[in-house]
């Protein structure tokens, strides 16, 4: 009866097209797309990606695929591709791409076992409440991973920095720490502002097939590429185990498969024109930054909406996201959907409650494992708090097992380490007061099984070269976190939507300011807890780790308020691409260099002399001056790669 009910209910939802959207018209999608995609791949970029596959490419994908990982209906585990890679290999690409002209997978191929994994704080008693889980044959799996390698270094280009989720080099903290500072900057500006968490019923498993092969058309990705899509998603089945026994087989005719490598992909670019129209419909207003205004971020299927003026966006938001709907398959339970009010007056919040059927939230609102509130303040106990009596109540689970002190250590790695390493980088605050303590009264209690410790917690951390134990030092951990904003901070274009939140507010680039003197740093920036708190703790690191002096050759003369003169733009372009002088553009070797002359460019004027003048006696007057010249420090050298890569 129970698997009768699954596949029942799973039957249903992969195969909404037919049942709840008979009459899609694909002229309707071909307009929506119209109105929304304006990037696209080049000729050369399609076909890079729909060409034939190479053997280092289906190597690499065998290399990354995890040993131990349950196989599909086949019973063939990726250990079997790994040890047998060189028999294998031939037959592999053969059959791989002989899709490209005949476009069809054998159907036993793409048949999947789902596993289904309850969704947590939901009711197991609703089939809904457990996500699906497809348990691919390993050789789609590694054709999926082919593609979705080749597709990855596309995806930055084809989606707008909005979108966090499963794009390189981005991840979580990007959104988590925009949410804190758009919470803050409101505050500050005294912006109305509500926060609008959206819950997307089965998003993966609902998405329209018609819909995601106009995306990608739309996106130019070429023939070859969208022949192996179309393969893979012709005409593949599914069955699910319950209790070890396995439901009838039924047709898959919608959805993306979570368990392949390529559904996250695919559906970011399916998104992304939703999110289009979003950020270009003015009648969704949503907080300013530098360059830009703010209005969504975006995680996988997590939407979270910052709406300034919500009796005038929520009805468009809504409005887009049926129409959205109407076309792709995504539904929204409004009832499941929550709201967070950070500053909107007490009448406003009713009016919205008598119009919208949201979750209006008691205080607290949960965003990809973190809790956000509308006062900051207490924010980083409302979530190292928590983690500190879980991590409590796992250990004394752990504590009486016979591990060796390596086994105990690696349990601290495995199991807490990245649990702590999560908050402490997708919550850029102070920390609790005690909390480093805490943690260290844990680890010891826990590695010496509550004795006495006969180890200094600075010996143990110490690393195994040195003949010691590796423990983790939390606080470290930390600092890097912390110092990872800097990095971040140094595009002259900002790469991360965050940036420009906290650009915006503090009225100066971000770039130039961990370069500045504390008393030289604009006020405003200060009153940001993500930005007071990052410089507050570099400008201590700098000295006691050696991270950095001043002047550091990463000066910045361009918006230095130390120095009045600024710098004409077009002296600037004469030394770099970025768009701040710093020190180390116009000295070599403790010595000015000469002022370029390319042979593009105009002749040199009096007034560039005369500035490029004033920079020298600017830099001359500096104390400790023979910093600037000097050899890049480590640190510094990855703030310099941050910038280069930009400018």
């Amino acid at each position: 009866m129970i698997a009768g009910e699954f596949c029942s209910y799973f039957t249903k939802l992969y195969s909404i097209q037919t049942s709840q959207f008979p009459t899609l018209n694909t002229d309707d999608i071909t307009r929506y797309l119209q109105r929304t995609i304006r990037r696209s791949l080049t000729c050369d970029e399609a076909a890079a990606l729909g060409s034939q596959i190479g053997r280092e490419e289906l190597a690499l994908a065998i290399k990354q695929s995890k040993a131990y990982k349950c196989p599909g209906p086949d019973g063939s585990p990726a250990e079997y591709f790994k040890i047998l890679q060189v028999e294998l290999l031939p037959h592999m690409l053969s059959t791989f791409n002989s899709i490209l002209e005949e476009g069809t997978f054998h159907p036993s191929a793409l048949a999947a076992t789902i596993s289904l994994l309850p969704k947590p704080g939901k009711d197991l008693l609703y089939s809904s409440s457990y996500r699906p889980i497809s348990l691919l044959n390993t050789d789609v799996k590694l054709l999926a991973r082919v593609l979705a390698n080749r597709l990855q270094k596309h995806l930055p280009g084809l989606v707008d920095l909005d979108q966090v989720g499963f794009i390189p080099g981005r991840e979580a903290r990007d959104a988590t720490t925009r949410v804190i500072n758009a919470i803050c900057l409101a505050h500050n500006d005294k912006t109305p502002l509500l926060l609008l968490s959206t819950d997307a019923e089965k998003a993966f498993d609902r998405a329209l097939w018609p819909y995601l092969h106009k995306v990608l058309e739309g996106f130019g990705l070429g023939e070859g590429f969208l022949k192996w899509i179309t393969a893979l998603y012709s005409v593949p089945t599914a069955r699910i185990r319950v209790n070890g026994a396995l439901t009838p087989s039924f047709p898959i005719r919608n959805g993306t498969r979570q368990g392949c490598p390529l559904s996250p992909l695919l559906f970011a670019l399916a998104l992304e024109p939703l999110l289009i129209l979003i950020r270009s419909n003015p009648r969704i207003p949503g907080l300013r930054g530098s360059s830009r205004q703010h209005k969504i971020s975006v995680y996988a299927d997590d939407l979270m909406f910052f709406l300034s003026d919500p009796e005038l966006s929520m009805p468009a938001v809504v409005s887009e996201l049926h129409t959205f709907g109407k076309i792709s398959g995504l539904a929204i339970n409004e009832d499941k959907s929550k709201i967070l009010n950070v500053s909107l007056s007490q009448g406003t919040v009713m009016v919205l409650k008598r119009q919208f059927r949201f979750r209006w939230c008691v205080g607290k609102l949960k965003y990809l494992g973190v809790w956000i509130c509308p006062d900051l303040a207490h924010l980083p106990a409302l979530n190292y708090d928590p983690l500190l009596e879980t991590l409590q109540r796992d250990l004394d689970i752990w504590t009486p097992k016979p591990l060796s002190w390596f086994g105990r250590i690696g349990v601290l790695k495995m199991n807490v380490l990245p649990r702590i390493l999560y908050l402490l980088q997708t919550v850029p605050l102070p920390l609790p007061r005690g909390f480093l303590l805490k943690i260290q009264h844990l680890f010891l209690n826990f590695i010496w099984q509550g004795r006495r410790p006969r180890l200094k917690f600075s010996v143990m951390c110490q690393p195994t070269t040195n003949g010691d134990l590796a423990l983790p030092d939390i606080r470290l951990y930390y600092y890097a976190s912390q110092l990872t904003q800097i990095v971040d901070w140094m595009a002259d274009s900002p790469r991360k939507r965050w940036v420009d939140l906290e650009g915006g507010f503090a009225e100066s680039p971000m770039w130039a300011l961990p370069w500045l003197l504390p008393d030289q740093l604009p006020r405003r920036c200060l009153s940001l807890p993500t930005i007071h708190n990052t410089l507050k703790l570099w400008h201590k690191l700098r000295i006691s780790h050696s991270l950095s002096s001043f002047p550091a050759p990463l000066l910045p003369i361009s918006h230095n308020p130390a120095f009045s003169g600024g710098v004409l733009p077009s002296l600037r372009k004469r030394f770099t691409t970025s768009m701040g002088l710093r020190a180390l553009h116009v000295l070599d070797k403790g010595q000015f260099k000469d002022i370029p002359i390319p042979t593009e460019m105009p002749a040199l004027t009096f007034l560039e002399r005369f500035n490029f003048a004033q920079i020298r006696h600017f830099l001359l007057s500096l104390p400790n001056g023979t910093n600037l010249s000097r050899t890049l420090r480590p640190f510094e050298r990855f703030c310099s790669s941050a910038l280069t890569a930009c400018g």
